[in-house]
């Protein structure tokens, strides 16, 4: 699959803000991502050749990082941060609640070793590109209600 024209140009006008090429590699694979839904290697290759760097540079970038999907993924990802401030304020709980209030659907709840940088605001999850904070009981409840309607 081809990328569209919009996600082309908008790769361009990326690549044309860094000094430095590869520097807009992990944002461009990003744009690819959220057009194709996961990163196969046609598109890696393509993108790479977009920002003009080898293709093995954006298989290395799209291996590297746990947001970016080398393989199809549900169309709803729930991340859990597990890292120590999160498992501290309920991360195993947040995610077995998830779970189980969410099995059977079309949704994926998984953990990170990836801490999200937000340490303070424990427990965090991320959907898709949007972080959800401090989700304590309520939190956790308001955050399947959303996850229930997508």
């Amino acid at each position: 699959m081809s990328l569209s024209a919009t996600t082309r140009s908008a790769i361009e006008r990326l690549v044309a803000q860094f000094p430095e090429r590869r520097s807009a590699l992990l944002p461009a694979l990003k744009l690819a991502q959220h057009e194709v839904g996961w990163l196969p290697p046609e598109t890696i290759a393509e993108t790479a050749e977009l920002v003009g760097v080898p293709h093995s540079a954006g298989l290395e970038i799209a291996e590297f990082y746990t947001m970016l999907h080398t393989e199809a993924v549900p169309s709803v990802q729930v991340v859990v941060c597990a890292q120590l401030p999160c498992a501290l304020r309920g991360a195993e709980q947040l995610i077995r609640d998830l779970q189980s209030a969410l099995d059977g659907d079309s949704i994926e709840v998984e953990r990170t070793s990836e801490c999200f940088g937000a340490c303070h605001r424990a427990p965090m999850a991320r959907v898709g590109d949007q972080y959800y904070e401090n989700l304590d009981d309520d939190g956790r409840q308001r955050l399947i209600a959303e996850l229930r309607k997508a």
